[in-house]
């Protein structure tokens, strides 16, 4: 009678002895996932998009989209090329486009900058890092009612789960005006956002 019942247990499928093949189906976040954030202040709203990574040299395409409360828009495009500096830091540099429609008339601008961002990671857990981006555009690379763009930021970042990031920091961004009125400033204040792994 027992060595019947052990045929029986033998002969049942390899999916009820063992069910973790279904949950090896499921998707994990990677690091080379797209990514969508969302940054706020009392005066702005910003939006990125960090396309997947180039299999062939870990690159993204990172798009925005920025909207100021005097119905300044500005539009960004850039790509973005990693520097392996170990796995405590996290650079990446490269081109960025920037399109702006500002508030008043004929003050479009158009600027080709060249910048880079770092994050310093917490510890090996990841889980808190500080980062800052600058970018720079010079003179002979914009066009319109401006001569130079300068776009810098800093922010302490929290990884709340495996998907999910909220931060929190300062943007200075701004343009030299070609008109000898100055400058004109699009942020100059703390922000709060969250970056989600798509």
């Amino acid at each position: 009678m027992a060595v019947l019942s052990l045929g029986l247990l033998g002969s049942l499928p390899a999916a009820a002895q063992d069910p973790t093949p279904q949950i090896a189906n499921q998707k994990s976040p990677s690091d080379k996932d797209p990514l969508a954030e969302l940054a706020l202040s009392n005066d702005t709203l910003q939006l990125r998009y960090y396309d997947k990574k180039n299999s062939d040299d870990d690159s993204r395409f990172v798009g925005g989209a920025f909207l100021g409360e005097d119905r300044d828009i500005v539009l960004t495009a850039a790509k973005m090329y990693p520097v392996n500096l170990g796995q405590q830091f996290d650079v990446t540099f490269g081109p960025q486009l920037y399109a702006a429609l500002l508030n008043e008339e004929n003050q479009d601008v158009m600027a080709v900058s060249i910048g880079a961002e770092l994050r310093w990671f917490f510890g090996s857990s990841h889980r808190f890092a500080v980062s800052g981006q600058a970018f720079y555009a010079p003179d002979i690379l914009t066009f319109g009612a401006a001569d130079n763009l300068v776009d810098l930021s800093a922010r302490v970042e929290m990884q709340v789960s495996d998907r999910l990031m909220a931060f929190g920091g300062m943007r200075w961004f701004e343009f030299d005006l070609n008109d000898n009125t100055g400058t004109q400033t699009l942020q100059e204040e703390v922000f709060f956002g969250v970056r989600y792994r798509l």
